[in-house]
């Protein structure tokens, strides 16, 4: 069957698209299962513009990213999904984050843990946290004690 018979036949089907900036995502960066990692950032970035931006487009556009977004949003989850796949952070994990996340040193928390060698020792694995660690670091970072625990459950 050639591409002709095929567009002859799925004409009578054809849904237009009457909003032009939607018409120019889809021709350009049309919604499609992502195969690479260029491919994902390009997507990524691409959602990352149109989120910044949509505040300042008129209400149908703005409709028109929202649908597009709708569209394209699930193949970047099942290639994430797909590549970069996350188990169950452990409780040591979870502090590195937060430091990381609120550009805190070592040092920063050697007084909530008993010095920096005991934080070392606990972000290098070689120590785990005490319940008494995790209700100082509860009350610093604003989270609840079970996010220190592994699985997120309480013990």
């Amino acid at each position: 069957m050639t591409i002709a018979t095929l567009e002859k036949k799925l004409k009578p089907l054809e849904v237009p698209v009457d909003n032009e900036l939607l018409r120019w995502l889809y021709l350009h960066l049309p919604p499609q299962p992502i195969k690479s990692r260029k491919m994902h950032h390009g997507y990524s970035e691409a959602i990352r513009i149109l989120m910044r931006e949509s505040g300042s487009l008129d209400a149908d556009n703005r409709t028109a990213v929202g649908q597009y977004l709708s569209a394209v949003i699930p193949f970047i989850e099942q290639y994430e999904k797909r590549e970069f796949p996350i188990g169950p952070a452990t409780p040591e994990e979870v502090l590195g984050f937060l430091m990381e996340q609120h550009d805190l040193s070592q040092y920063d928390l050697a007084k909530e843990l008993g010095g920096q060698p005991v934080v070392s020792q606990i972000i290098r694995g070689k120590r785990r946290l005490t319940r008494g660690h995790i209700e100082r670091l509860s009350k610093r970072f604003g989270v609840t004690p079970a996010t220190f625990y592994p699985g997120g459950t309480s013990a």
